[in-house]
């Protein structure tokens, strides 16, 4: 088995060279184990000894419409289709399914795309299909290859050669830009203001984490409303500490912008990644609601105990505390110095489980902030536009 079979058809596609170095990699080492993580996680039911049995063929001739790989064993007859998402014709993919149950009753079909959702085409799919071929349809998404193969690889004490070969094919995707976020490399943190590699690798990762946690935040009607700080770049003299990421919920009026927003940070230089809401102290507004939901603030964080309350001035920040009471120097004369708060959570950038906590913790305090409210959001038809603190 060749890891280059798409180079030695004179086949130089991005999806031909993925799928030859998927399969070339998954033959060469314990299928079982790589390949049947990946038939786990699409559905497909293998018989346990069927693995070392399987044959491959990559871009068979079967008529007008051949799949791009057909891997078959004794129980398993399966037709692999990779394309751009955009580029899926279910009419075809119809024609092609057809041939496979013509072929054995122990058909399935696997379709691998780019993007983080199923493709209209695979429900275009199985509107032409009936209820009981359904089952046998599958999909993936390249970044469900690699967090199965990531995921398995670290679950597993491999020996170098099949670790080699994973890591190989995981830094291809990493490469074409269909890797998910991971986390941070330790490493190139510590170079970062050193290594323009080690540069463009975190500006790299920092991007993938703002395009999958994006993913999640937009179907929740959550968008970005701006970005601070670089994500690629030569070296500067002096590398920004930071990137902040401001969103905003769909449904809140633009006139709260000025208020406050949901944040995301990473700090490159101690390698944490932050969440919360930065509320604008500076508007009188937002300081009044401040003041007002000073109780209902206090009862998330003794609900939430990552949570950290931090207050800016025109000298900078203080350092992240839990102590709430301190909202209440907004009040004082002394507090007039204060231009923002923020409600935070800070989390080690290096976790590869990271996203669904960041992604749920912007989504709760969203929640959090139109419920007590902490920004001046509309009220009902026919009463004023802002929400006014104290009534």
């Amino acid at each position: 088995m060749s890891l280059y079979a798409a180079e030695n058809s004179d086949r130089t596609g991005r999806e031909e060279v993925l799928l030859s170095r998927l399969f070339g990699t998954l033959f060469m080492v314990n299928r079982e184990g790589y390949l049947g993580a990946l038939f786990d996680r699409a559905g497909i039911n293998v018989a346990p000894g069927d693995y070392r049995a399987f044959q491959i063929q990559f871009w068979p001739e079967l008529g007008a419409y051949s799949p791009d790989l057909i891997v078959e064993g004794d129980s398993l007859l399966l037709f692999v289709v990779s394309r751009p998402r955009k580029s899926l014709d279910p009419e075809k993919l119809r024609l092609l399914a057809e041939s496979g149950w013509k072929l054995s009753p122990r058909f399935r079909l696997l379709v691998i795309t780019d993007g983080s959702t199923p493709p209209p085409a695979m429900a275009a799919l199985e509107d032409r299909l009936p209820k009981n071929r359904r089952p046998a349809l599958g999909w993936m998404s390249w970044n469900d290859v690699f967090m199965t193969l990531y995921g398995t690889l670290r679950k597993r004490d491999e020996n170098a050669t099949t670790k080699e070969l994973i890591e190989a094919f995981l830094g291809l995707l990493t490469s074409e830009g269909l890797a998910p976020f991971v986390g941070f490399d330790g490493e190139d943190l510590k170079s970062y203001r050193e290594s323009l590699p080690a540069l463009d690798r975190v500006y790299s990762t920092a991007k993938r984490l703002i395009a999958d946690i994006e993913s999640i935040l937009t179907t929740e009607g959550i968008r970005r409303i701006s970005l601070h700080g670089p994500v690629e770049g030569t070296l500067p003299i002096r590398a920004p500490r930071s990137l902040l990421v401001q969103y905003t919920d769909e449904a809140w009026d633009p006139g709260v912008l000025a208020c406050g927003s949901l944040i995301l940070r990473t700090d490159y230089v101690v390698g944490e990644v932050h969440v919360g809401f930065r509320s604008i102290a500076a508007d009188s507004r937002a300081r009044a609601l401040l003041v007002e939901g000073r109780n209902h603030i206090s009862k998330l964080f003794e609900k939430r105990e990552n949570l950290r309350l931090r207050l800016i001035g025109s000298r900078g920040g203080s350092e992240p505390t839990r102590e709430t009471s301190l909202i209440a120097q907004l009040e004082t004369q002394e507090g007039k110095g204060i231009t923002s708060v923020e409600f935070i959570s800070v989390h080690d950038g290096e976790r590869d489980d990271l996203l669904p906590a960041l992604a749920e913790e912007l989504i709760s305090l969203r929640d959090f902030v139109t419920d007590v409210p902490l920004l001046p959001l509309h009220r009902t038809p026919g009463e004023s536009p802002f929400v006014v603190a104290g009534t």
